[in-house]
C-alpha cells in the first residue's frame, strides 16, 4: 500500500514538474498593418485586380486622387480608393506618393531649394521623379531641350524644382551642360585657365531637301496624286570655309560645356539658308553656334543634273580648358 502511494506521489511530482518546466507556446499575434495615405502623381493611374501588369483592369484614378495603401508588394501597392465597402485593387508603386514620402520630400525641399542653382538642359526626354531612386513615384516628363535649374546632386540624380514648386529629381544622364558640382552656385575658370578651341564635327549629309512646291494659280490644272521625283545626290556638300563661333562670356563664367547639334540647310549655291538647333546650350551658346554656321560656305551637293540642295548635321563642342 505504501509502495503504491509512493509511486503515485512520484508520478504526480514528475508530471507537475514537466508541465511547469515545459516551454509555453506563445501565440503569435501579427499586428495589423497600419494604413498609409497616398496621392496619385501621374495623369492616369491604372488599377489592376492582381499585382501584375497583365492582370485584368479594375478601373483608373486621375492625378491628385487620394488612396489608402493597405499593403506594399514591391512594384505594386494594394490600395482602396473609396470607403471600406469598396474593393481593393493594385496600382504601380511609381504612380503613388505616400504621405510619409511627401513629408520627407517637403522637408528636404526647404533646405535644397534654398541653394543657388546652376543652369542645365534636358538632353533626352526624361521622367520627373519625386525621390532619387529608379522606382520612385513619377510626376510627369520633360522633353529634350527643356531648361532646368539644378540645386544639388544626389548620387545619379539632380535635384530640381518641380512644376508645383516642390522638390523633384532628374536622372543625371539625361541632363546636359551642368557644371561638375551643381552644389557650387558659381563656377568660374581659375586664373590663367584657357578656353579650348571650339571643336567642329561636320557630319555626312542627310537626303536632299525636297524643293518647295509652287503655289497653285487660279485655273491651273490639278495634278493630284503626282509627286516630284527627288534626285539623290551623288556627291555630298563639302565645307570650304567656316567661321569659328565665339564662346559667350556668361557661359564661360557659369561653366557651361557641351555639344550643340545643328541641322544646316544648304542651297544649290553652297550657302547655308537655314540652321535649326537640334540640341542646344543655354546662356547664348546655341545662338553663337547658329550665327557662325550661317556664315559657312559649302561646295554644294551634286547629282546627275548638277548642284542640289542638301542638309548637314553639324556638332560643335564647347569645352573649358584645363
Amino acid at each position: 500500500m505504501l509502495t503504491a502511494a509512493a509511486g503515485l506521489a512520484i508520478f504526480v511530482a514528475v508530471t507537475t514538474l514537466f508541465l511547469v518546466a515545459r516551454p509555453r507556446k506563445v501565440r503569435s499575434i501579427r499586428p495589423a498593418a497600419s494604413e498609409v495615405g497616398g496621392t496619385v502623381t501621374i495623369e492616369v493611374a491604372d488599377l489592376r485586380n492582381e499585382p501584375s501588369g497583365r492582370a485584368s483592369a479594375a478601373g483608373a484614378l486621375p492625378k491628385g486622387a487620394r488612396v489608402r495603401i493597405l499593403a506594399d508588394r514591391g512594384r505594386w501597392l494594394e490600395v482602396r480608393a473609396g470607403s471600406e465597402k469598396d474593393a481593393t485593387a493594385f496600382v504601380a508603386a511609381e504612380a503613388v506618393e505616400t504621405d510619409p514620402q511627401r513629408r520627407t520630400r517637403e522637408d528636404r525641399g526647404k533646405r535644397i531649394l534654398s541653394f543657388a542653382p546652376v543652369s542645365g538642359l534636358v538632353a533626352e526626354d526624361t521622367d520627373v521623379l519625386l525621390a532619387p531612386f529608379p522606382s520612385a513615384p513619377r510626376s510627369g516628363r520633360l522633353r529634350r531641350g527643356t531648361a532646368v535649374s539644378v540645386y544639388a546632386v544626389d548620387h545619379d540624380y539632380y535635384a530640381v524644382r518641380a512644376a508645383d514648386g516642390g522638390l523633384a529629381f532628374l536622372h543625371s544622364g539625361d541632363v546636359d551642360l551642368v557644371p561638375p558640382d551643381p552644389r557650387l552656385p558659381a563656377i568660374v575658370p581659375a586664373v590663367g585657365k584657357t578656353i579650348k578651341d571650339v571643336a567642329v564635327n561636320d557630319l555626312a549629309p542627310a537626303a536632299a531637301a525636297p524643293p518647295p512646291e509652287p503655289a497653285a494659280s487660279p485655273g491651273a490644272p490639278s495634278w493630284e496624286g503626282e509627286a516630284p521625283v527627288l534626285e539623290e545626290p551623288l556627291e555630298p556638300a563639302t565645307l570650304i570655309s567656316k567661321v569659328d563661333p565665339d564662346y559667350p562670356e556668361a557661359a564661360r563664367r557659369a561653366g557651361v560645356e557641351g555639344t550643340v547639334v545643328l541641322d544646316a540647310e544648304i542651297n544649290e549655291n553652297g550657302h547655308v539658308t537655314r540652321v535649326t538647333v537640334e540640341r542646344g546650350l543655354p546662356l547664348g551658346v546655341s545662338e553663337a553656334a547658329v550665327a557662325a554656321v550661317e556664315r559657312w560656305r559649302y561646295r554644294p551637293a551634286r547629282g546627275r543634273t548638277g548642284p542640289l540642295p542638301s542638309h548637314k548635321t553639324v556638332r560643335i563642342l564647347f569645352a573649358l580648358g584645363q
